[in-house]
């Protein structure tokens, strides 16, 4: 006899009855696994300034930078900090704090999230987690170390008051500039104890605990600074720690770093390598008291020469500012760097966040734009002003071919290239690709020229490698790397420019870097507002911009050193190439490869009318080419004859002159 089958819906509920006995069963194990894991969790002795030990950054050769993060603290109690500035730092970092539970169901769900999935693993830390973490627990960012710490924080806040941990937490907490805790970080930025701090200044303080060493308005992030400071002012304001209405003017700091390490270009280099160290995600507190080993990409020998190449160039012209990166082709490695005269007196850093109009030094791109595009170095453009661009030295010429044009920095031209093709190659090489060009940063010229060495952009970096202080390798930074140009088209702007590093309009032709192989162009901008020299070898890619401190134009001025804008950069440049250059084997740069065909879209012009016309540079010789170069080129005259504008090779086996027009 069978067995008797249950009515459908007698199934169903039996199913779900089955079902919420395994989650009760369930939920009731997890519950007594945290119980018995609380139990077991003990307060740990408090361990940061017993830890803590300064971190030792060195150039790429094993000798010393420097060293950062000698602890610099001085505890307070909490009575002598101002109860706006406390006000401040809840609105900033927990504004229930006195009344919401240490750890919110929502905030442990989205830390335990985060640890599964692989994100953020420090969401929902109230004040009471950062002290923990802080104060009692390493700075790894795994599950079980999040867990330790909701425990830990439970814990605490039972066995001590809100005050008594708010206090241990506005001395502990860290505000950049090496500073850990209120008072330290008073005088650090205002020169003042942590009791006579304005609502201005105190608000200040809490907002900058969110990202301390990014959001200090002395290193370039002034708009982010006062967005935050904005956000922790209404806080206050809807917390009633301060009463409704305009907000205050926003306060006034000291400069950054005023010790000694930081010093002549130390500073900005040490800046750019915490920036880095931060955007791999290491935090202030592995950076200034976790002892890391921190090698950089500097070549100390290329560093040490800037400061006096550059002094040499700019003479006593003290309103002359100076930025120049170097970077490696192929890796994307900083050489060298120059921020400005002194860190101490001037932490705006010239050569990572002074963006400044590129002018005719953007020319390169929108040529390389335009040789994908099929448009051959013969082909020939209008060279009347166009609009509001001039040429260079307001050179008065009717037409001009691609070639001629990047000899002799002609503006119209490519500007109007780049109105029939864009500039999408300058995208390619980390560049702004819009027209006309906005302001760009030293550090990226230098790493968009490194691109036309063989058609490969690599982003630029400072790390090397960063270890622990027993030795264990924490980060190893590898080149990134993508196809920028095919190599033709990199080899013919290189021809190009080439041509243009070995013409001079008003002195004639001359070797800029003696017996090496180089590439490269002056840029000039509208109303001299900056002056660029941007060029390479195949070990090396220089970018020098010069821009007055006073927002004068460079040139004109009666105490400026230089006859037109581009000549200081083009010697600093010149000096900073030779020095890296020296002891190095000779290498050659490609040789043109002549992509796409010879287009007319203007008559050509027989010679130039500048006023007194200079002499044409004898040709030199095209290295030799590599098989791998060649088969491009050939790929490359191939392309062009299928898309039935077949290349001049009458023409093109003739090198031509710099300036000579077809």
């Amino acid at each position: 006899m069978g067995r008797r089958r249950l009515p459908k819906g007698r199934r169903r509920w039996r199913l779900v009855r089955r079902g919420l006995y395994v989650l009760a069963f369930g939920f009731g194990a997890l519950c007594v696994a945290v119980g018995i894991m609380y139990s077991r969790t003990k307060l740990p002795p408090v361990n940061a300034a017993a830890r803590a030990q300064s971190s030792t950054f060195t150039y790429r050769d094993g000798s010393t930078l420097a060293q950062v993060g000698q602890l610099n603290r001085v505890a307070v109690p909490l009575r002598d900090v101002p109860p706006y500035v406390r006000g401040a730092v809840l609105a900033a970092e927990e504004r229930g704090f006195y009344h919401d539970p240490v750890v919110s169901p929502s905030g442990l769900a989205r830390a335990s999230w985060a640890a599964v999935s692989g994100g953020d693993t420090q969401g929902g830390s109230g004040i009471t987690q950062q002290y923990v973490k802080v104060a009692y627990l390493n700075p790894e960012q795994t599950m079980s170390r999040k867990v330790k710490e909701l425990f830990i924080a439970v814990k605490l806040s039972r066995a001590r008051s809100k005050d008594w941990i708010l206090e241990q937490y506005l001395n502990t907490v860290y505000f950049g500039r090496g500073a850990y805790g209120i008072q330290a970080a008073s005088q650090a930025y205002f020169r003042k104890n942590a009791g006579a701090l304005t609502p201005a200044e105190g608000a200040l303080l809490a907002g900058l605990i969110q990202a301390p060493s990014y959001l200090d308005p002395a290193l370039g992030h002034t708009a982010e600074t006062r967005a935050r400071w904005r956000y922790v002012i209404n806080g206050m304001m809807s917390t009633g720690v301060l009463p409704r209405g305009p907000l205050p003017a926003f306060p006034s700091i000291a400069p950054a770093h005023t010790e000694p390490m930081y010093a002549g270009q130390r500073g900005y280099l040490i800046e750019r390598v915490i920036a880095e160290l931060h955007d791999h995600g290491f935090d202030d507190d592995q950076i200034y008291r976790r002892g890391l080993r921190v090698t950089t990409t500097i070549d100390p020998r290329t560093q040490a020469a800037l400061p006096e190449e550059v002094a040499r160039a700019t003479g006593t012209d003290r309103d002359l500012e100076v930025g120049v990166a170097s970077v490696r082709p192929g890796t994307g490695e900083i050489l060298a760097a120059y921020g400005g005269r002194d860190y101490l007196t001037h932490q705006y850093d010239n050569a990572f966040l002074a963006a400044l109009p590129p002018g005719s030094s953007f020319s390169p791109f929108v040529l390389a734009t335009g040789l994908r595009a099929g448009i051959g170095l013969r082909s020939t453009f209008a060279a009347t002003p166009a609009g509001s661009v001039v040429n260079d030295g307001d050179a008065q010429v009717a037409s001009a071919d691609l070639l001629t044009a990047t000899t002799r920095s002609y503006a119209t031209v490519f500007s109007r290239l780049g109105a029939k093709v864009g500039a999408s190659g300058a995208t390619r090489a980390g560049l702004p690709g819009r027209l006309p060009p906005s302001g760009v940063h030293a550090v990226d010229q230098a790493a968009a020229y490194a691109a036309l060495v063989n058609g490969t952009y690599a982003a630029p970096h400072i790390l090397a490698k960063v270890t622990d202080r027993s030795g264990k390798a924490l980060l190893t930074v590898r080149p990134r790397t993508r196809a920028a140009f095919p190599p033709a088209v990199a080899a013919d702007v290189t021809f190009a420019l080439q041509m243009a590093l070995l013409y001079d309009g008003k002195k004639g032709p001359r070797q800029v870097v003696p017996g090496r192989p180089a590439a490269g162009t002056i840029g000039t901008t509208d109303h001299n507002a900056a002056g660029w020299f941007c060029g390479y070898t195949p070990d090396i890619s220089t970018a020098v911009v010069v821009y007055r401190a006073s927002n004068r134009p460079v040139v004109n001025i009666g105490d400026a050193p230089q006859r037109s804008s581009a000549d200081v950069p083009a010697e600093i440049w010149r000096s900073v190439t030779e020095s890296a250059e020296s002891g190095l084997p000779v290498r050659p740069l490609p040789g043109p490869a002549w992509v796409g065909s010879t287009r007319r879209f203007a008559p050509p012009t027989p010679t130039p009318t500048p006023s007194t016309p200079p002499p044409a540079p004898a040709s030199p010789a095209p290295p030799r080419q590599t098989a791998q170069q060649k088969k491009a080129a050939a790929k490359a005259k191939a392309s062009a004859g299928a898309a039935g504008r077949p290349t001049d090779r009458a023409t093109a086996a003739k090198t031509p002159l710099p300036g000579a027009s077809k």
